[in-house]
């Protein structure tokens, strides 16, 4: 299955790159995230409570950083399993940023792209892509709004402290 999308954040460019790779900062964006720790300078482990049409279950994953150069060029893998199914997951998440020029109405934002490939095997991939794409959906809006949410809220503090 693949998805892909964008994201417009009024930050900067470099504000949303390090948040994408701060795994404590992004986590905090993803619903059902109980754990994540770090296990070197590229990769991370943790665990995703989540549901997938009837199916219930927690999903260890790993998440390994394969390429980072700000700002074109962002390769994430994570893979794991769930608890209920065994089920596993193998995700590969390309993004970068891009500063969109700024409109008479709007100071300048930051467009984040972004393209995943998801490979489902097992139990879970019986329930089909249309629940699973559905999943992912809900999952990427409620990212993607909080991504927003929390560079937009910090851009404007430091917007208010460079003026005061």
């Amino acid at each position: 299955m693949n998805l892909s999308g964008g994201i417009e954040i009024a930050a900067s460019p470099r504000a949303v790159w390090d948040f994408v790779l701060d795994p404590a900062r992004l986590s905090s964006c993803v619903p059902g995230i109980t754990s994540v720790h770090q296990v070197d300078d590229r990769t991370f482990e943790g665990e995703i409570r989540a549901a997938v049409g009837p199916m219930h279950g927690d999903f260890a994953f790993t998440s390994v950083i394969r390429r980072d150069s700000f700002p074109t060029d962002l390769l994430v893998e994570i893979s794991g399993a769930d608890s209920v199914t065994h089920s596993r997951v193998e995700m590969t998440v390309a993004a970068s940023v891009a500063e969109q020029q700024a409109t008479r109405s709007a100071d300048a934002t930051t467009r984040l792209d972004y393209a995943l490939t998801v490979n489902v095997k097992g139990r879970l991939a019986i329930l089909g892509e249309m629940m699973l794409r559905a999943t992912a959906g809900a999952m990427i809006g409620q990212v993607s709004a909080c991504l927003r949410a929390r560079l937009e809220a910090a851009a404007s503090l430091d917007g208010a402290m460079a003026e005061s």
